[in-house]
């Protein structure tokens, strides 16, 4: 009885539910494009850094991930 307790809420119930968890996977999805891109392109940098004993690329790389990032968020997520 109590598997059938998603086929007795009402539909509105369902649907609210659905959209909330997909509201929830693209948050993450957004979340991890801007953790990624800070670290690869952060991870690049620091190998730079090391190769090149320079102290600047490591922060400069960060935040080319993080402005590539977002406007990859922006491409995919705001045209809809």
């Amino acid at each position: 009885m109590a598997d059938n307790r998603r086929a007795a809420e009402p539909q509105g119930e369902q649907d609210r539910g659905t959209s909330r968890r997909q509201g929830e996977n693209e948050g993450w999805a957004l979340f991890s494009y801007l953790v990624a891109g800070m670290g690869v392109y952060g991870g690049i940098g620091a190998l730079i850094d090391r190769w090149t004993h320079a102290s600047l690329y490591f922060p400069v790389g960060m935040l080319v991930g993080l402005a590539l990032a977002i406007v990859l968020i922006i491409y995919r997520y705001g045209r809809s």
